[in-house]
């Protein structure tokens, strides 16, 4: 008994050196192996098999960081092929139809494991047995809650379950995320309601169990739990309502988390200078934290991604804090008062040293903000002071810097000034992680120093020589890190379910789409092969050869694009139809690169069944050879469930003026997603040209309703187009009561019951003023979005003048934009403006008035904003133009200004003379 309790705390303390590898060799790692790889065997699901012993949890937690390790923190997992072989001769012996290859037949099982609701994996995660054993043990088991594992350690079991679920969920995002995003914004579109139920409820078993449902409880069960520990759940709720897009309980878990460590912060101002040439100190965003007193941070060396210096010509590398009383333009630096007393004394370029927890809630504070948040100027300004205040204290956690940098790093891509230093800030992080866990581990010099010499290989002419797995390991322009620089795996991993860390291909495509934002497409192909992300391949093939030439050739990049498509949807040339399952990495020979492949190579029938992304693979498809059989292709592989393959059919039959099928295309795609504003506004667009106005300004009300911000989609283009749409139908709408009006009065010489013939024929109709004032508000925001397009102005103007009684102040503000804008006499309608005098002037009583001298309105009045206009805005602009120089007299008339009307009209006598 005393060895066994011997052998389960050696077990347990390698777990907390981090040597998973040693835990998973284990003679009780191989027989829990042995049961894992016979569930996979086994089509029927497998029943809970009772409590999970001390050993068996050992196991599962050595695979769960095993797993990390190898795909999200690095370093490089030593010797896991040993934990690959037992893998493989368990499966053999469980499934003896697993054949020759059956690392890939366990792995293919792990994935299928993995599948939930239709949802698969990304297909290379590498090691994947490792997390399908860790979900093995801790879910499909029926755990006591809480495990005790020494007198100071405790485990709880649904904790681990949680965190297993949690992972399970990011891994089903596709690292593809698109230009402009991010690990944290893509997890929230994964459909998975399944799995997204099982976090939901395990926050709350958890929450219960750490926090009794009261974070301030000091019961029995809440007293078990450290601080700390509390604490960091909280951090992991948040981040895990970040996940599933819950912004409000990410939100109070933040605070919760934030309150339990007596942590203080705020975004605050400072006075600063930001450039180099800048003389006088302005308005510096700035966080200001401070870490509990009572808590001691430890002391760690600085380890971490070397942090990239900016190296810019105006940019200071950071804000130099002033302490002068004013600024450059009078403004007053933030006063203590407005800040909590914990942070009234503290100088922003000289704060204490933030505990590892206290720097995780800054940066959950930040990713929070980013991810559901508009992606602007302002936003960025916002947020980047927090990753700043994490990265510019000491580390104290290498994962938590490299997160912070990698923060810092998201924003600053988006920024000419500070792009090169964000896409080589992120490179260093790629270096550090990807790297490092994708290469064999370095061996020492003494052990290679014999054989650090050329080798000389002979190979007969009908043999060619491959490249080894090893050259074919990503690389980097930086240099290898310094084993100072680096920290062990259980460092790493100590913090990482509190943070938001992507896995390792996230980061990677990430990475590929900041080098693409830079122009650099060879650097973002590369690291799109390496994942084989083959859509992202054609993509960068095709934009390279766009940006070779005019006609878009380039070296062949179009036609490379299509032979990687083609290779993806099609069987080679030549191959019958029967073959199902076939993979095409097999059709390549070793060492072949795909670049090489020729489009009429794969001409064959099309794969059974169709890749995973077989519906944008045919998008993309339809795009290089511009063959609408693609783009429906695509919609029927998607089970008409692919929007974008009705946009390119409706966009090829618009240029085809087919505007019939372009009007079906587009319906069908905005019944798939019907949160798309472009797609609403494209719609808007056809039907508004078809003379259907009623459906164009249904359409474009959704565009605007589908705008994710206040402006964001619903541009000026959009609010203009709505408001012709309904002028349209008040035209429509008139006609039609003129028309009805005169069929009544014909039918009332035949039939006495004229007026409730109709009133009945005028409840059928929409009312004119309704649709008249719903068009005047549409154009009216159109032009508040567009403030310097003058013919949204003009249309308001119009609107304006056709309501009855007239919009005398709209009428105002759109003559006064359209003068600023024009700043000519052309632009003045001599109509509009007779009509807007008559009505607002001339056709009133004058008030507050003596009838004595120069009448002035009263301020605030619609009299004194006309008289305003023409005083101000009309008159400096005429030059040549009679009839509004008669006009002005007719106002200065009006207002009993004698002299001022008789110098208009010698004016307009003299303009009259010289247009004769």
């Amino acid at each position: 008994m005393a060895e066994s309790q011997q052998a389960l705390a050696s077990l347990l303390s390698t777990v907390a050196d981090g040597a998973y590898v040693d835990v998973l060799t284990s003679l009780v790692a191989k027989d829990v192996i042995a049961r894992f790889a016979s569930s996979l065997a086994q089509t029927s699901e497998q029943q809970p098999s009772g409590s999970l012993s001390e050993d068996e949890i050992a196991v599962g937690l050595a695979a769960l960081n095993a797993f990390l390790q190898s795909n999200v923190t690095g370093p490089v997992l030593e010797n896991v092929g040993r934990v690959e072989k037992l893998f493989v001769d368990a499966l053999a012996a469980a499934d003896t139809s697993a054949g020759e290859d059956t690392l890939k037949v366990l792995r293919r099982k792990s994935f299928k494991e993995l599948e939930v609701d239709g949802v698969s994996p990304y297909p290379y995660i590498p090691n994947i047995e490792l997390f399908a054993l860790a979900r093995h043990i801790f879910t499909a088991s029926a755990p006591e809650d809480v495990v005790t594992l020494s007198d100071a350690t405790r485990l709880s079991i649904p904790w681990t379950r949680l965190r297993i679920n949690v992972w399970h969920f990011k891994l089903l995002s596709q690292p593809s995320l698109g230009p402009g995003s991010n690990f944290a914004k893509a997890s929230q579109w994964i459909e998975v309601p399944t799995l997204a139920e099982q976090i939901a409820a395990g926050l709350d078993a958890v929450r219960k169990q750490l926090l009794d449902e009261d974070v301030w409880a000091t019961g029995e069960s809440a007293a078990a739990w450290s601080r700390e520990e509390k604490v960091q759940f909280l951090l992991e709720a948040a981040n895990t309502h970040i996940m599933l897009g819950r912004d409000d309980k990410a939100r109070e878990a933040l605070k919760e988390a934030t309150q339990l460590n007596s942590f203080a912060y705020a975004l605050s101002g400072a006075l600063g200078k930001r450039t180099k040439f800048q003389e006088k100190s302005t308005s510096q965003l700035v966080v200001l934290a401070k870490s509990d007193v009572s808590e001691e941070v430890a002391e760690e060396e600085k380890t971490g991604p070397e942090a990239v210096a900016l190296n810019d010509d105006t940019l200071l590398e950071e804000i130099q804090f002033s302490k002068d009383a004013t600024g450059k333009h009078g403004e007053l630096a933030a006063a203590p008062s407005a800040l909590p007393a914990a942070l009234a004394d503290l100088s922003p370029d000289a704060q204490p040293r933030l505990s590892p927890l206290d720097q995780i809630i800054l940066l959950t504070e930040a990713t929070l903000k980013d991810t559901f948040s508009p992606v602007d100027t302002l936003t960025s300004e916002e947020v980047l002071p927090y990753a700043v205040r994490v990265v510019s204290d000491k580390p104290t956690n290498w994962q938590i810097y490299t997160q912070a940098l990698l923060v810092r790093s998201r924003i600053e891509v988006h920024r000419s000034r500070t792009v090169e230093r964000g896409v080589l800030q992120m490179q260093a992080v790629v270096d550090q992680v990807v790297v490092d866990t994708s290469e064999a581990p370095r061996p020492k010099a003494e052990d290679v120093a014999d054989l650090d010499v050329p080798a000389i290989a002979v190979t007969s002419p009908d043999t060619t020589t491959t490249t080894t797995a090893q050259q074919q390991k990503p690389t980097s322009f930086f240099p290898a890190a310094k084993d100072t620089d680096t920290a062990p795996a259980h460092v790493r991993l100590q913090y990482i379910h509190a943070l938001s860390s992507p896995p390792r291909w996230h980061l990677e495509s990430e990475l590929a789409y900041s080098w693409a934002g830079v122009g650099s497409l060879v650097s973002a192909l590369e690291i799109f092969k390496r994942l084989r992300l083959w859509a992202e391949v054609a993509l960068c093939l095709a934009s390279s050869a766009s940006a070779d030439d005019e006609d878009g050739r380039g070296s062949g990049g179009e036609q490379k694009a299509r032979a990687i498509v083609r290779w993806r949807l099609f069987h080679k040339t030549g191959t019958p139809a029967a073959v199902e399952h076939a993979d095409p990495d097999t059709e390549l020979e070793d060492g072949e690169d795909v670049t090489y492949l020729k489009p009429g190579a794969f001409e064959g029938p099309e794969r059974v069944p169709p890749p995973p992304n077989a519906p944008r693979l045919f998008c993309i498809l339809g795009d290089l050879e511009n063959d609408p059989a693609h783009w429906e292709r695509a919609w029927e592989v998607s089970k008409h469930r692919f929007a974008r393959a009705q946009k390119s059919l409706g966009e090829h039959w618009l240029q085809q003026k087919d505007w019939t099928k372009a009007l079906e295309a587009y319906q069908a795609a905005t019944r798939c997603n019907r949160l798309s504003p472009e797609l609403w506004g494209r719609l808007g667009d056809i039907s508004l040209r078809m003379g259907n106005f009623a459906d164009a300004a249904e359409a474009y009300g959704r565009a605007i309703g589908a705008a994710g911000e206040v402006v964001g989609g619903e541009d000026a283009r959009t609010w203009s187009n709505l408001g012709s749409s309904l002028w349209s139908m008040y035209l429509e709408t008139v006609e039609d009561l003129k028309k009805k009006m005169l069929d009544e009065k014909k039918k009332a010489d035949e039939d006495d019951d004229e007026e409730t013939e109709v009133e009945h024929a005028q409840s059928d109709v929409k009312d004119p003023a309704t649709l008249l004032s719903q068009a005047l508000a549409a154009y009216k925001r159109g032009a508040q979005i567009a403030q310097e397009n003058w013919r949204i102005w003009d249309n308001v103007l119009t609107l304006a003048s056709r309501m009855r009684p007239p919009a005398v102040l709209d009428m105002v503000l759109a003559l006064r934009a359209i003068m600023r804008i024009r700043k000519t006499e052309d632009a003045l309608d001599d109509d509009v403006l007779r009509a807007l005098l008559n009505e607002a002037l001339l056709t009133k009583q004058k008030a507050e008035d003596d009838g004595h001298g120069v009448y002035t309105p009263p301020r605030g009045t619609v009299e004194r904003a006309v008289v305003a206009l023409f005083e101000e805005s009309v008159v400096p602009l005429i030059t040549t133009r009679s009839e509004l120089w008669g006009l002005v007299v007719k106002l200065r008339v009006w207002r009993r200004e004698y002299a001022g009307a008789v110098d208009a009209a010698e004016k307009g006598w003299r303009a009259a003379m010289g247009a004769g």
